[in-house]
């Protein structure tokens, strides 16, 4: 289950999984913990997952545009 099937049809997603934003961005989930560990990435835990806020993501693919 990810986090899409909770959202509504013309809505996206608030947060994203490690694996859908490596996806998204077209790199390794090992990418993401390195920069996570690092402080590239803001993180929110969500029980014992770790997620991504889009907010954030599209903050990060503005700058990367810009």
């Amino acid at each position: 289950m990810n986090s899409q099937e909770h959202s509504a049809p013309n809505n996206p997603p608030a947060f994203l999984t490690p694996a859908e934003l490596a996806a998204r961005w077209k790199i390794t989930p090992m990418t993401l913990r390195r920069w996570r560990h690092a402080g590239k990435l803001k993180t929110h835990h969500i029980g014992r997952g770790i997620r991504f806020a889009m907010a954030e993501i599209e903050r990060i693919e503005r700058e990367a545009i810009a």
